[in-house]
């Protein structure tokens, strides 16, 4: 996943998240003392999979405050369990503390609480503090919540913590009131008087979901938090889910001696989804009455809730508008089943009634992210990204819908939206202009004046590599967490010229351990595809490479739709691995971003629409191919490798086509191997369903191809069987078909670990395993590990 360096609360709000997406790892905390010389038994699985030495510092990191180069962190204090809550200028230096963490005994629990988030009032003067929180699948979004007061220094819970957890408290404006969701129902309290009372009471498991969302909804729309205050305070816009006609999923934990079951809601392509909608409670008329009554709720027509079709399927984003007519209004994203039709819509709060500002259309998908829709400050326009002239742009619209003109545009895409500074009418966007194996920072000129052609753009990075971009509140400075394929990452902090004005974080002993080594370095290349487009690939050869002679090739892949491997960034434990076995076993290993990964625009990426699998797989065999017509490839050792949709990857390209007589080894970690036993939201994007596109599914499924796999093939399929995304379903349904196929195979179980396969000694066991499966079948070295 993404590594974002700020603004990472325990709880974030709507972040993206790719499904399937486990690309290499960025592992931060602080190295050991180098290592010295080729054969120093440092650079070993133990040390790059289970232990500091080659991890990265991390800079601190933080919120921006609303003016210059400020933020404001927790640090850790001195005394066990408190935190402190800081105020840094990052340009001067200076530090000041804004809550001393030895204040904040919280007395219904008779001990110091330590600041795990925290937000302040609109005022500054309030803070509101989540506390002893606890993981709800991908993040800990429970918790309970403190008001702590800088005036009087006063700590004083939200609510009661013997009525259950409290999610996603937010102020309102005035600081009078906190809302939250607990027990799937909104409630308010007034902090004047104590008195809480609950807006909604139809929550309950199993059925109405009132201000967050079920499995489906955060794993793949990345959101978790599901309501907003809007900017008068006077109301409340939350989205509403019943999951009872869901299908539930069963995990079982075997360690125990009677397994324990676990049950959750996963709807699987083609099955059906949670209703949804979007309401308003009026805060005066909840507070004219004793409890939260319906008619203080308005809903939005919106065709979404048990419309019974696929017109209207999902509702992917919402939050408050400018004053539109004298009005905030509640604005919605709303998507067909199959994810190529996103209305942007305009709900009025006192009548429910919608109206449609624009519509973006996609004969494929479209992909919805945190950053599409951007109001501006002076509350007439709104940046919308689009791919509608084949790669992401960002075009810029007044309030009411009507469009002004594009801000960028070209052969190029804007990878991320940051914001507008509207006094020197300049946008910053991260994008691909000058290579899609980089990112880098670019200002694009805004006119407000109606126009057809792009404003010039200017790139303001410079160092060449992989640049990460935070851009401030007030859009004056930004921090540039960079590196490159060779260099782990350093934090700088820049004005939005691009001059540096300091130097946050360098890895400087890192730098220096990994250069007395002298590993292996990534070199980037090219690789045909099958049909003959050109990929993107890079290269890892022994040190010593020798033209002449020929080695064995493994092949990393991940595949997915929007996803690269071939990046100049640093590639942290999975990239020090690649090249420990490049030197401690003499192979090369090579990744290539076949047709439907990210960064070459809209065409580029819909290759493999409603045929996941088929295209990617077939330029990962003919990549193989022209790698084994190079003099120095042994080309009876080609293996590939991967995890999650790599995994599957894997066994596409070990079984399809001509790919049985391509590879000879493979290692599949956590692989889907039937689509149709994957989630809705992520599959039909790509997928649509299956019972529109029943040649899709079953020529994507490896499980078709089971018994393809050749006896003189070397397959390992790993997988955890708590995965609660890919379930280990999918690699026994494989296992099933191979074995009735009498095929020989390896199979490793890892018992109640999930997706990651991460804690204890897991990840050193795995690779471990993999690379004494690679070493056996590949490395012309001895089937055993090397000493190390």
């Amino acid at each position: 996943m993404p590594v974002f360096f700020l603004l990472t609360p325990p709880r974030p709000l709507m972040t993206r998240r790719l499904a399937l997406s486990l690309v290499a790892l960025l592992v931060l905390s602080v190295p050991r003392a180098p290592a010295q010389g080729q054969d120093d038994p440092a650079f070993t699985l133990e040390s790059i999979h289970a232990s500091s030495t080659f991890r990265a510092s991390t800079f601190q990191g933080g919120r921006w405050t609303e003016q210059g180069p400020v933020i404001t962190y927790i640090e850790s204090a001195d005394t066990a369990d408190a935190t402190h809550l800081l105020r840094y200028n990052l340009r001067t230096d200076e530090q000041t503390r804004v809550i001393d963490g030895t204040n904040l005994h919280a007395g219904d629990v008779d001990r110091l609480v330590p600041i795990e988030d925290y937000a302040f009032s609109e005022s500054g003067e309030k803070v509101l503090i989540y506390t002893d929180s606890k993981e709800v699948w991908r993040a800990n979004t429970k918790g309970y919540y403190y008001v702590y007061d800088l005036g009087t220094q006063t700590l004083t819970p939200v609510s009661n913590r013997d009525d259950g957890y409290q999610m996603f408290a937010k102020f309102n404006p005035s600081a009078t009131k906190v809302a939250f969701v607990r027990k799937r129902n909104l409630h308010v309290v007034d902090l004047t008087t104590g008195t809480e009372t609950a807006l909604t009471t139809d929550g309950s498991d199993g059925t109405i979901i009132n201000g967050t969302f079920d499995w489906v909804y955060e794993e793949e729309f990345g959101l978790r938090d599901g309501w907003q205050w809007s900017p008068d305070g006077r109301r409340i816009a939350f989205f509403k889910l019943d999951e009872s006609e869901t299908r539930s999923f069963p995990l079982m934990n075997n360690t125990t001696r009677y397994p324990e079951r676990t049950e959750f809601r996963y709807p699987k392509a083609g099955e059906q989804n949670s209703e949804i909608k979007i309401g308003v409670i009026d805060l005066s008329a909840v507070d004219s009455t004793a409890k939260g009554q319906p008619q203080a709720i308005q809903y939005f027509d919106t065709d979404t809730w048990n419309a019974g079709g696929r017109t209207h399927e999902y509702l992917a984003r919402m939050g408050w508008t400018p004053k539109v007519d004298g009005t905030h209004r509640v604005w919605m994203y709303r998507l067909n089943r199959n994810q190529n039709v996103l209305d942007l819509l305009y709900g009025h709060p006192e009548t429910g009634d919608t109206k449609q500002v624009l519509q973006d259309t996609q004969d494929t998908y479209i992909d919805v992210t945190n950053d599409k829709l951007t109001y501006l400050d002076n509350g007439e326009h709104f940046v919308f990204l689009s791919e509608r002239n084949g790669y992401n742009h960002a075009y810029l619209y007044r309030t009411d819908g009507t469009e002004v003109g594009p801000l960028t545009k070209g052969p190029w895409e804007v990878t991320q939206f940051h914001g507008v500074n509207e006094d020197a009418s300049t946008a910053y966007v991260t994008g691909t202009r000058d290579t899609s194996l980089e990112r880098h920072l670019y200002a694009a000129d805004v006119s407000f004046s109606p126009h057809e052609t792009a404003p010039s753009v200017r790139k303001v990075t410079s160092r060449p590599g992989w640049h990460t971009l935070d851009l401030s509140a007030d859009h004056a400075y930004y921090i540039d967490r960079h590196s490159t394929a060779d260099t782990p990452p350093t934090w700088s902090l820049h004005d939005v010229s691009g001059e540096r004005l300091t130097t946050l974080q360098t890895n400087d002993t890192l730098d220096k351990r990994l250069d007395s080594l002298d590993l292996p370095k990534k070199q980037f290349t090219s690789l045909p595809g099958a049909d003959e487009t050109s990929l993107n690939a890079y290269v890892i050869k022994p040190r010593d490479f020798d033209p002449s002679r020929s080695y064995p090739v493994l092949m990393y892949v991940y595949g997915g739709p929007g996803v690269q491997t071939v990046t100049n960034q640093w590639g942290g434990t999975r990239q020090l691995w690649h090249q420990y076995l490049a030197r401690a076993h003499d192979m090369v290993v090579v990744s290539v971003d076949n047709r439907g990964t990210g960064g070459r625009g809209k065409a580029f990426q819909d290759v493999p629409y409603q045929r996941l699998g088929q295209p990617e797989s077939a330029d990962h065999i003919r990549a193989a191919q022209a790698l084994a017509d190079s003099a120095w490839v042994d080309a009876d050792h080609i293996g590939v490798w991967g995890w999650s949709y790599g995994g599957y990857m894997t066994l596409m390209s070990m079984l399809t086509g001509e790919g049985p007589s391509t590879f000879d080894t493979g290692v599949s970690v956590a692989p889907v191997t039937d689509w149709r036993l994957y989630d809705t939201i992520y599959t039909e994007r790509y997928m649509s369903t299956p019972d529109r596109n029943a040649d899709g599914y079953e020529n994507g499924a490896p499980q078709t191809y089971a018994s393809r796999l050749r006896d003189d093939q070397n397959l390992l399929i790993v997988h955890g069987d708590d995965d609660d995304n890919v379930h280990v379903q999918n690699s026994v349904q494989m296992v099933n078909q191979l074995q009735s196929a009498n095929k020989q195979f390896r199979f490793m179980m890892y018992p109640t670990h999930e997706h990651g396969l991460a804690g204890g000694n897991t990840r050193l066991h795995l690779f471990t395993m993999i690379t004494n499966h690679i070493a056996e079948h590949l490395s012309p070295a001895p089937a055993t590990q090397h000493a190390e």
